[in-house]
């Protein structure tokens, strides 16, 4: 199924629809989702019942964990 973009017809972002981010993604669905980002800037996944694995792993496909000094992270 070909993901589904609906720009915020603001400055920025854009809501993504028609990709289950509770199962692993493709190759493919990972690229187009890193253009949208940086095509748009924010993108806003609605109706996703995401667990803290899912979102994980979906962060993951965006980069690298990385230290932030004024977060602690969740255990």
């Amino acid at each position: 199924m070909q993901i589904s973009v609906e720009p915020s017809g603001q400055a920025c972002g854009a809501r993504v629809r028609s990709v289950d981010l509770t199962r692993p993604l493709t190759d493919a669905q990972v690229a187009r989702l890193r253009a949208l980002w940086l095509e748009h800037q924010v993108l806003v996944f609605p109706d996703q019942p995401m667990s803290i694995g899912d979102l994980e792993r979906f962060a993951q496909y965006m980069g690298p964990h990385g230290e932030d000094p004024y977060i602690q992270a969740m255990p």
